[in-house]
């Protein structure tokens, strides 16, 4: 046997076992070569019925085998463009493609190039094909995962993002659900994640792309160039529909709001929505626009810088607690101190907590603070008579962990019987199981409870009889005027009359000058707090 033909042999057995599908056609789309791969799992003839056939020949064979599915397709068909595009452009080229074979979705990788005989001559196409089926389904399965919310199956914060990179939106709303955390907190997490079930399958009946890019937010992106009046337009009706859907949670029935941040920016376009979205909900709008002259962004930058200057505060001791006297008024002398927060910059210089503890409260460093005020005025307190007083906001009342060193700390110092708790009146004291369950443990221990800022806003004398505090703070918006304006006197009559018949002392804030405190001494009230009776100092 000579080495040309041994070759040829060679070959031939090659391409009949090969896995992959190899095939040559001739100009016509006859078939002038397939190997058995192809045949069998494609064609779903002989090698010997294929030569000399098209595909159209395939394709009517199998229909009438199976008359019932018309969805089913040869590889030819599946191919048939591919090979004219290959011809027209005189070169290999690789295809993806794909189609239901024997009632079942294959892709293929195709290779397909110009066939010429001996001379040069153009006479047809080689192809060779390669099943990636699986491979394609595990790519999806993967792109699902990624960029895919498993909740709802909407696309997520990834896929948005990819989309805007590549596709280049004109325009961006975020829809954030109002106050979804209590929904959660009342009815509980399964329930709440039915709601955002039900909310994702409403959007998918509008004619947007909606993705769930946060916990309890949706977002829809748009291509059209519409003015941003036309967008804050059609937003409004979406929420007018939305607005008539009615949610069931077990028995009842809820209705769903909305707070939208729009942005239309040729960068960033998703963080300037999340901006515009948290504008809108900041300030109680329930659209926002960003727009670049309001300063929007510059502000939430600020706000960053605050909070790390925060964080880094209490990392190298520059939180300091200064304190207050109180003074009896009965016998002149100072027997409290009111703990009041400064944090430190790095050049040494104060700053007040009205310019860091919102922040702090955003950021969640707020309990940070309160353990290390606690700490430090333990520590001042423990050898000393006088009693001291700390604020605590119901979010710390709430947290089990710093509830847990609160008390471990007043333990360890042995300072319960001096320490007295504010609580501020308008903030979350209709929450009576968390605020009676902490008032109970700490009086058991020594320590005492006063009532901050009461007097305006929501003051409610109810709340004081069911908490059974030992202070009442009358709130410095009523006090600092008090000689002048007959009114806010007889309300701070009216706390003090009651305070001594429930058995409560009160204290005066923002006594500022002498006739404050003559007529707040004159009124009744037990205790003086302010700049008249003595300014936040350092206690060493």
């Amino acid at each position: 046997m000579n080495n040309s033909l041994q070759s040829e042999n060679f070959l031939k057995l090659i391409s009949k076992h090969l896995p992959d599908m190899l095939w040559a056609k001739d100009l016509e789309g006859n078939y002038l070569y397939a190997n058995d791969s192809i045949c069998r799992n494609l064609l779903m003839a002989t090698p010997e019925e294929v030569t000399g056939k098209n595909d159209v020949y395939f394709a009517k064979r199998e229909r009438n085998k199976h008359p019932e599915n018309q969805q089913w397709h040869t590889f030819g068909e599946l191919c048939a463009n591919s090979d004219l595009i290959v011809l027209e452009n005189m070169k290999p080229m690789i295809f993806e493609e794909y189609g239901n074979i024997k009632g079942e979705l294959v892709y293929l990788e195709v290779h397909k190039a110009p066939l010429h005989d001996e001379t040069g001559k153009l006479i047809g196409t080689i192809g060779s094909g390669r099943d990636i089926t699986e491979q394609i389904k595990l790519e999806k399965k993967a792109e699902k995962l990624v960029y895919y919310d498993q909740l709802t199956s909407l696309p997520n914060r990834q896929k948005i993002l990819l989309d805007i990179s590549k596709k280049s939106p004109t325009a961006c709303a975020i829809f954030n659900i109002d106050e979804f955390k209590e929904i959660n907190d009342f009815f509980g997490t399964n329930s709440g994640d039915k709601i955002l079930q039900e909310i994702a399958n409403w959007f998918l009946k509008l004619d947007f792309t909606t993705y769930r890019i946060d916990g309890d937010e949706f977002a829809i992106l748009f291509y059209d160039d519409y003015p941003v009046e036309i967008l804050k337009h059609n937003i409004e009706n979406i929420l007018s529909l939305f607005e008539e859907e009615l949610f069931h949670i077990e028995e009842e029935h809820i209705h769903i709001r909305f707070s939208v941040g729009i942005a239309k920016q040729k960068h960033n376009l998703l963080t300037k929505a999340d901006i515009a979205v948290h504008y809108a909900k900041e300030n109680k709008e329930k659209i926002a626009i960003y727009e670049e002259k309001a300063n929007i962004e510059q502000i939430y930058k600020k706000n960053i810088a605050l909070a790390t200057s925060i964080r880094e505060a209490l990392l190298d001791n520059r939180i300091v607690c200064y304190y207050q006297p109180i003074m009896d008024l009965e016998t002149k002398e100072i027997k409290k101190y009111e703990t009041l927060v400064r944090m430190v910059d790095k050049n040494d210089q104060l700053i007040l907590p009205l310019d860091f503890l919102s922040i702090a409260k955003k950021t969640k460093l707020y309990s940070h603070l309160t353990k290390e005020i606690i700490h430090q005025a333990c520590n001042t307190f423990k050898d000393r008579d006088e009693s001291f007083s700390v604020n605590l906001s119901i979010d710390d009342i709430k947290d089990l962990t710093t509830l847990q060193e609160i008390i471990q700390t007043i333990i360890k110092t042995k300072t319960s019987n001096k320490i007295i708790f504010e609580i501020l009146e308008s903030e979350g004291i209709e929450n009576y199981d968390e605020i009676t369950n902490f008032i109970t443990q700490v009086k058991t221990l020594g320590a005492k409870i006063a009532i901050d800022d009461f007097g305006t806003g929501y003051s409610n004398f109810e709340h004081i009889l069911k908490l059974h505090v030992d202070y009442i703070k009358i709130d410095g918006s009523l006090i600092k005027n008090i000689d002048k304006n007959d009114r806010h006197k007889i309300i701070v009559e009216t706390i003090v009359e009651f305070s001594k018949k429930i058995g409560a002392k009160t204290i005066a804030e923002f006594v500022v000058d002498e006739a404050v405190f003559n007529m707040v001494q004159k009124i009744g009230v037990d205790f003086s707090q302010g700049y008249y009776t003595g300014k936040p100092t350092k206690i060493l």
